[in-house]
């Protein structure tokens, strides 16, 4: 018996092929779907989320130098394996005043284009992922002057949850230094 089968290969290359960039599109659909990946922290009472690809770490606040003549919102700096980087508070910009170092606080160290700084909060509950049709834009009745710092707000399990536009806020004149030790 001598059957003999016959493969076009050049069929079935481009038949895996085809399913792999379908594969593949239905993948980058899903992801839009799924959102972006937020970490949520807690400042105050209130909590937050940051779009997890500017944070690289979350570390327990080490011992702080304070630097003289900076603003209430840079609490010091720190050796971070061999790099100085800033303590930024953001509860003077968010609640008007600084928050407490407690146990449960954690330094957010976040990098959006040459900035570098560790942002102190009060805990970090999280990850989690929040669709584009998630976010609600903010009331109208928002302080203006905390509003850009906003890239809308969510309803979740357990409440709002403030969606912070890090790059808007790291590029805000009242985080960067200049040598002299002035705000920019």
């Amino acid at each position: 018996m001598n059957h003999q089968r016959g493969y076009d290969i050049q069929k079935t290359l481009q038949e895996m092929r085809d399913d792999y960039w379908r594969n593949l599109e239905v993948s980058e659909e899903q992801e839009k779907e799924l959102g972006e990946e937020y970490l949520v922290v807690r400042i105050d009472a209130q909590r937050y989320a940051m779009a997890a690809a500017l944070c690289k770490e979350v570390i327990k606040p080490p011992e702080l130098v304070r630097v003289p003549r900076t603003p209430a919102q840079i609490r010091g700096i720190f050796n971070l394996r061999g790099e100085i980087v800033a303590v930024t508070d953001l509860g003077p910009l968010l609640t008007d005043h600084q928050q407490e170092l407690l146990k449960a606080s954690r330094l957010v160290v976040v990098a959006h284009g040459a900035l570098r700084t560790a942002l102190l909060v009060g805990g970090v509950e999280g990850l989690t992922r929040i669709g584009s049709s998630q976010v609600e834009p903010l009331a109208e009745g928002a302080a203006a002057g905390v509003r850009d710092m906003f890239a809308g707000k969510t309803l979740s399990g357990d409440g709002t949850l403030m969606i912070l536009d890090l790059a808007r806020i790291l590029g805000r004149p009242e985080l960067v230094i200049d040598q002299k030790g002035d705000t920019a």
